[in-house]
């Protein structure tokens, strides 16, 4: 049979009424004399390995299968040299994961007792080679020595080697190879004649201690965190989020440094778990959001910050000098965010999914603009709609770094406020990021002022929270009285895991990734 340890220790077995397979490695020796012996040279064992069919164990944990696609079955063996075993069949077995949550999982080969009349007739792991996994040959008494954990009645293990370990996400799987076979070092002096060797596959699982950082943030977080519930837009069906919401709620992660403390530049704050597509009409994937808690100020030939002000990046068309407000195809976001801050990532870059943008806008009233006030819910649905701001452009862009929404100010202050104008409110923790400074926000407006100024959505502690702002005058270059800020914005994928902290700005959440 082919047992194996549930979560919490119990015991699952196969199906009684199938037959039973085994994974066995039998030498047999041969009585003859040792003339005969030298003369058939090591032509005196046999040893057979086999196992039909699949073994599939079903808890609410784990599927286990040990498919004998490619059974081990050796006949008329002898000691064979490395590049003979090359030619070797493997043994192959698979283990999936049907949990939703992740599990961790050790592999050892347990090997049995075997007496005849009472004696032992065991043959040594030290004549036994092992090619685990591809992996170079070794002999098997070189394996880290384990507790064996076969519970069958048919056999006695005796002996168990560690042969590896490893997480399996839910619906993930990983297969394995083995090959056994009597190492080439093995000699007629040695103990090995009339021995039998008898092993098993055993394979152990628990609820692994690894994290996603999506599913800690969903069980771990309290008041704090709010469900918004919207409804469909011209461009996304109806979706439920979870926003971090109020004053100063513990939503800080250290992301791109390994440094205790976490240094400033380095944090980041969680807007929250956005269901997001990585292609327009993908499949929603729940995706934790970040935005950078700091402004960004970065240099690279000039191009981005001159006393805290930005020439123009937002729709501004360095080549040609061309006022727009069309987010595709402007300076800070092909230039400066998606170039400059993402090649600064590193090794970081690989925590973060490219995400689809929405890029509606939302009309300005020029003459009345305490009327152009939205709501949060309203910026929702503009955002996510089918008007275009004034340059034109994509309705939406698949990026890896964005901005905010305007709606994600408005939805930080809490469900409460969600049908309120966006005015300034110091009991909302993105207000309190920086109450000095005003920065873009990703979406455009729709129209123009009347002398031909194109603008953009910004969000401003110290006005009307989200206004908006002026992208380039008619000679290209921001109004002074503005100084406009950029706080990068993106999505991680969905192996990002939870390491440790709480996620307060002393101890903020630690990531790692499960790659």
């Amino acid at each position: 049979p082919n047992p194996w340890c549930q979560p919490g220790g119990g015991i699952l077995e196969s199906n009684p009424g199938r037959k039973r397979k085994k994974i066995l490695l039998v030498v047999i020796g041969i009585l003859l004399s040792l003339g005969i012996i030298i003369s058939v040279s090591y032509a005196w064992w046999s040893h057979i390995v086999s196992q039909e069919g699949i073994n599939t164990i079903e808890s609410t944990c784990l599927e286990i299968e040990l498919i004998d696609e490619n059974p081990i079955s050796l006949t008329n063996a002898y000691p064979i040299t490395d590049a003979e075993a090359r030619l070797l069949t493997p043994y192959t077995f698979t283990i999936t994961n049907t949990c939703n949550t992740a599990v961790e999982y050790d592999v050892n080969l347990d090997i049995m007792e075997s007496k005849i009349n009472g004696v032992d007739n065991r043959l040594a792991s030290e004549y036994v080679a092992v090619e685990f996994n591809e992996e170079s040959k070794k002999l098997l008494n070189t394996f880290e020595s384990v507790e064996p954990s076969y519970p069958g009645s048919d056999y006695i293990p005796v002996e168990a080697r560690y042969l590896t370990s490893g997480d399996l996400e839910a619906n993930e799987s990983k297969t394995y190879t083995i090959k056994l076979w009597m190492d080439e070092s093995v000699t007629v002096e040695d103990d090995a004649m009339n021995k039998s060797f008898i092993s098993k596959i055993v394979i152990t699982a628990k609820q692994s201690h690894t994290v996603r950082l999506v599913d800690y943030i969903m069980s771990e977080t309290s008041k704090d965190f709010e469900k918004f519930e919207h409804p469909a837009t011209y461009q996304t069906p109806a979706q439920t989020d979870y926003r971090y919401t109020g004053k100063s709620p513990d939503n800080y992660v250290c992301f791109g440094s390994e440094e205790i403390p976490c240094p400033e530049d380095n944090l980041y704050r969680i807007i929250g778990v956005i269901p997001t597509q990585s292609e327009v009409n993908g499949e929603y994937e729940d995706r934790v959001k970040l935005i950078k808690n700091e402004r960004y100020e970065e240099t690279e030939s000039g191009l981005l910050l001159l006393n805290g002000q930005m020439p123009g990046v937002y729709g501004y068309d360095w080549s040609g000098g061309v006022k727009s407000n069309n987010w595709e195809t402007s300076t800070l976001n092909t230039e400066v965010l998606n170039k400059i801050y993402w090649k600064n990532l590193g090794e970081y870059q690989k925590y973060i999914t490219s995400s689809v943008w929405y890029l509606g806008g939302a009309e300005y009233n020029f003459k009345n603009p305490a009327s152009s006030s939205y709501s949060s819910e309203q910026f929702y649905l503009f955002e996510r709609g089918s008007s275009r701001g004034f340059s034109g452009g994509s309705l939406n862009v698949v990026s890896n770094i964005g901005l905010m929404y305007p709606s994600d100010y408005g939805f930080s202050l809490s469900m409460a406020h969600k049908g309120e104008g966006l005015l300034p409110n110091e009991q909302t923790w993105i207000a309190n990021l920086n109450m000095n400074y005003t920065e873009w926000t990703i979406n455009p407006v729709t129209n123009a002022n009347a002398g031909g100024y194109i603008y953009a959505w910004l969000f401003s502690p110290k006005w009307n929270s989200v206004q908006s702002a002026i992208s380039v005058n008619s000679v290209g270059h921001i109004q002074k009285v503005y100084q406009m800020y950029i706080r990068p914005t993106f999505y991680l994928k969905s192996n990002v895991l939870y390491k440790n902290g709480n996620g307060s700005i002393e101890n903020p959440y630690r990531i790692s990734i499960n790659e």
